[in-house]
């Protein structure tokens, strides 16, 4: 990523200044050019039915690290890569770092619609939708079409695979285990009920790399670029990572009492 801290123009603050905000999602870009987007604080009590914008307004303006409430807080939900994963709060961290509030909204799949995306002043902020989603919108479409033209499954009336969401329930990856929350997009090979219908964006991606064996000049990936896939979004795909490592991604293990 290149050096993009000084492009947004927000206050800047050192970790150890920065508390709860009074909502979220919030993004957070550091001046090492990390994204940090939390969606909400897990906490002690949080059940598998988590509500991931679960934000008390008694801890609104207050410090992760207060001890009147470290102790009710197990972390924060954070996106990152097209995943949930359990982080601590900027507070809590890199407190010396400087950091900027960024002025976006992130734009769920609705209803009728499956785009996904950050915006900013009305216009998608690909550096932060890849960091946070793993991938643009139109990147991931042009993927999973290719893959459809690859398997036949590609006509001008239905698709398999293609991007979805649910917009009542969660679901968990049918690859990963990892959480897809509601009206999170997620990838579905099938109708629902059947095997793969629910693939989380992460799980997604890691297949993907594994089956063009991470190389765009693969005898698949060659195949993706026959399906008019660019080279250039073949590469994007090939960048999402697994860092950062430590993080841990939410599934459904991770509600289960120690």
């Amino acid at each position: 990523m290149e050096n993009s801290f000084d492009l947004y123009e927000a206050i800047e603050q050192q970790g150890s200044e920065i508390t709860i905000p009074d909502h979220f999602p919030a993004i957070y870009f550091s001046e090492d050019n990390d994204v940090y987007c939390y969606i909400g604080i897990f906490l002690n009590d949080t059940q598998r039915d988590v509500r991931l914008h679960m934000n008390p307004y008694y801890m609104h303006g207050k410090h992760s690290t207060d001890k009147k409430f470290a102790a009710q807080i197990k972390g924060f939900f954070r996106i990152i890569n097209g995943y949930i994963a359990i982080d601590r709060f900027i507070d809590n961290q890199y407190r010396d770092m400087k950091y900027k509030k960024i002025d976006a909204h992130i734009r769920f799949p609705l209803a009728a619609e499956t785009y996904f995306g950050v915006l900013a002043n009305r216009e998608e902020d690909e550096m932060l939708t890849r960091a946070i989603f793993g991938s643009t919108y139109s990147e991931l479409s042009s993927v999973i079409k290719g893959y459809a033209k690859i398997l036949g499954t590609y006509n001008m009336y239905t698709q398999y695979p293609r991007i979805t969401r649910s917009v009542r329930s969660m679901n968990y990856c049918d690859i990963t285990d990892i959480l897809i929350p509601e009206q999170f997009p997620y990838v579905t090979f099938n109708d629902s009920g059947y095997d793969f219908s629910h693939v989380s964006l992460w799980g997604f991606y890691r297949y993907f790399q594994l089956l063009i064996n991470n190389s765009k000049t693969s005898q698949i990936g060659k195949a993706f670029l026959e399906a008019d896939v660019s080279e250039t979004v073949l590469e994007a795909m090939l960048r999402i990572s697994d860092y950062p490592y430590y993080l841990s991604k939410v599934t459904k293990t991770i509600f289960n009492d120690e």
